[in-house]
């Protein structure tokens, strides 16, 4: 069987393709992604102009066409933090169905937490938080529109109590790209959410985990400029499909792409304008976060939203936990789904 899940985001509208295999491996086949933001639109004047929404009706269009390569597939979408706070949400939604004939949800802040959290901790091995046995593992995942944090634990330190520690704040790179000054404003805010989360144990230190466009564009880079990353062979930065550091090399990696100006980002990196335009304010939100929650390691896996939305949607067609389920991801960027202006 096959499975397409698409997520309507508000930085871009994403989908992944997976095959579920006899012995309940979900090889991705296939991933794309069409550059629309929503986002810039609705943090700006409440809604999503109708340009827009013919453009996304397109783009889901064009992403079924794709899905329907694949036999026997069943398909998913879901819509995060742009489109529930749009104040035409129920207009947008009730038109994409009528077109594409299948349902869209709209997540809940709360509801993208807790996917994100089932999704990482069936993906991650439980060695990765025994071989970093710190107090607490925070999930932090940073979108273009809201910011969600979550404990995440191994299984033999879990509780139900704890286990219910889910967060979302309306903090995101789309909505912080508006403020002026970004990063007083950033820092201000912050720290006035991120309170909240010292009643977990304000001495403790932590391990956090990032996802993320972002997230992984840092990881990427870090490959290339980390000294420390290229000497050390034998340590877990070889693993597939994550990359783990000290806090104190994220934060000097940090530093020296902070120093970089945008015309530098695109020449030397190859990173694109869109990414110049928030990758930044991403930077600043991940050391924020990190110095906040008293960080001694980080990991990032190249693992977000749509794969854990992926897992979820087999998980509930095969009436089995997402824990008996191994994804196996495919390397290099998704496909880029171009979109008629």
């Amino acid at each position: 069987m096959n499975f397409a899940a698409i997520e309507i985001g508000s930085n871009a509208v994403r989908m992944i393709v997976g095959e579920l295999t006899d012995s309940c491996e979900l090889r991705v086949l296939e991933r794309w992604s069409a550059h629309l933001r929503l986002g810039d639109s609705v943090f700006e004047n409440g809604v999503i102009p109708e340009n827009i929404v013919q453009q996304l009706e397109q783009t889901i269009q064009g992403l079924l066409q794709e899905s329907q390569n694949f036999s026997q597939v069943k398909v998913s979408l879901s819509a995060t933090s742009a489109m529930r706070d749009a104040e035409n949400r129920t207009e947008v939604v009730s038109r994409l169905q009528t077109l594409v004939g299948h349902p869209v949800k709209i997540l809940s802040g709360k509801e993208e937490s807790q996917c994100l959290l089932e999704g990482v901790k069936s993906f991650l091995p439980q060695t990765l938080f025994s071989k970093f046995p710190l107090k607490q593992t925070i999930l932090a995942d940073l979108g273009g529109g809201s910011l969600e944090i979550s404990l995440l634990e191994s299984a033999d330190k879990s509780n139900s109590s704890r286990n219910n520690f889910l967060h979302s704040f309306d903090i995101g790179t789309l909505r912080l790209k508006k403020m002026n000054p970004v990063l007083q404003q950033l820092e201000s805010r912050l720290t006035e959410e991120l309170n909240q989360l010292y009643s977990v144990n304000p001495q403790d230190s932590s391990h956090l985990i990032l996802t993320g466009g972002n997230a992984k564009t840092f990881a990427r880079l870090f490959t290339k400029v980390s000294t420390k990353y290229v000497s050390d062979k034998s340590s877990t930065n070889l693993q597939e499909n994550w990359l783990s550091m000290d806090w104190s090399e994220f934060e000097r990696i940090e530093q020296f792409f902070q120093q970089h100006s945008v015309e530098e980002q695109q020449a030397r990196w190859g990173l694109r304008v869109q990414q110049t335009e928030i990758f930044n304010i991403a930077l600043a939100v991940f050391r924020i976060i990190g110095e906040k929650l008293r960080t001694e390691r980080l990991s990032i896996p190249f693992f977000g939203l749509k794969e854990s939305l992926l897992l979820n949607l087999v998980s509930a067609n095969i009436k089995k936990s997402q824990e008996d389920i191994t994804l196996v991801l495919t390397s290099g960027p998704p496909k880029k789904f171009k979109i008629s202006t």
